[in-house]
């Protein structure tokens, strides 16, 4: 057995301990730091965007805490793409912990998330503080993404809408691909990979491997690959940009 492999039950505790910090984390800001921060503007957008940037701050935090820790190693590469205003993100879903390494990216991030993290009271206060946008009605969905994208919000989306099974990507939703139609924003790719499979679907928190895993973020903007078009054709449909979607995060996960 390796050096790596003998602090395999340190590892499963600050897991536990650092996902439970995470949870404790969430509460504190909900229910005690955004209240403060709201005293201190009387305008909802300020509001909003002071607060994802206390939670990008945390994020980034986070993972400087689970990478001392020695619970994963993790690369980079382009992740200032992700910088800009009004940009549409897609990203695969292979762990528990991506939207965690996203937004660290991410300033000024919003996301849709599962409407089920409006009524978890640890996660009920970021996600609404943040002005996430939960995947409930359709069109009210469509509005909230048009002004958020307006008023020069990234918009995180996981077209799988949940997270992958070993490293099997889900059939993708088309979702993300009439928002991209519909408001023709600039466009960001993000691969995700965790090596090996780690956190994913259906697998307990304290199931790690026997290794530190290797985490890996690549994002490409529309238009810096062949395989990405910047913009939409007249011709598209939801179906094939879908499809040209997930064509290109099967590729990068296999190469």
């Amino acid at each position: 057995m390796n050096e790596r492999q003998d602090f395999y039950y340190w590892r499963v505790l600050a897991t536990g301990i650092c996902f439970t910090l995470f949870g404790v984390g969430g509460l504190l800001m909900g229910l005690v730091l955004f209240p403060i921060l709201a005293l201190f503007s009387r305008d909802p957008r300020v509001r909003t965007r002071r607060c994802r940037l206390v939670i990008h701050h945390a994020f980034r935090l986070f993972i400087k805490l689970i990478h001392s820790l020695g619970l994963l190693t993790y690369s980079l590469d382009g992740e200032e793409s992700l910088r800009g205003e009004g940009v549409l993100v897609i990203a695969n879903h292979p762990t528990l912990i991506d939207v965690i390494f996203l937004v660290a990216q991410i300033p000024n991030a919003s996301c849709i998330v599962k409407a089920g993290l409006f009524q978890n009271p640890f996660t009920r206060g970021p996600v609404s503080w943040a002005g996430y946008i939960p995947n409930t009605e359709p069109e009210e969905l469509f509005e909230n993404c048009q002004r958020q994208l307006e008023e020069g919000a990234n918009l995180v989306i996981f077209p799988e809408g949940t997270r992958s099974i070993e490293g099997r990507l889900h059939k993708f939703r088309r979702g993300a691909a009439y928002i991209w139609l519909r408001f023709n924003c600039d466009l960001a790719l993000a691969t995700l990979n965790s090596e090996p499979p780690t956190l994913a679907k259906n697998t307990p928190w304290y199931k790690i491997p026997r290794q530190r895993f290797h985490y890996s973020l690549k994002v490409r903007r529309a238009g810096e690959t062949t395989l990405l078009q910047p913009v939409p054709d007249a011709g598209d449909d939801a179906r094939s940009i879908n499809r040209q979607w997930q064509e290109y995060f099967q590729q990068e996960l296999t190469t």
